[in-house]
């Protein structure tokens, strides 16, 4: 491959890198208004449920690596939470 292509084909990639990173946060701006909307319409207890089976529905077709990364992280999400809540509650 010369030089010219090579140079050509690693801006191509940084340009759709940029594209797709910019895409993600007009993405995350669009989930954060409709996840508010929803909350503030319908309430937590509304979304913890939406939470729930967005959560279990996306465990059902991970494979199984996948799956359990996600259980460990969900898993240490708690932990950290539960730990965060007793460090208020005893304060």
């Amino acid at each position: 491959m010369n030089e010219d292509l090579r140079l050509s084909l690693a801006n191509n990639a940084k340009q759709w890198l940029a594209l797709s990173l910019s895409i993600s946060s007009a993405e995350k701006v669009v989930f954060k208004s409709i996840h508010d909307g929803f909350l503030a319409s319908h309430g937590p207890e509304f979304m913890v449920h939406v939470y729930r089976t967005t959560f279990e529905q996306a465990l059902e077709s991970m494979p199984d690596a996948e799956r359990n990364k996600l259980l460990y992280t969900f898993r240490e999400a708690m932990d950290k939470a539960i730990d965060e809540h007793h460090d208020i509650a005893a304060a």
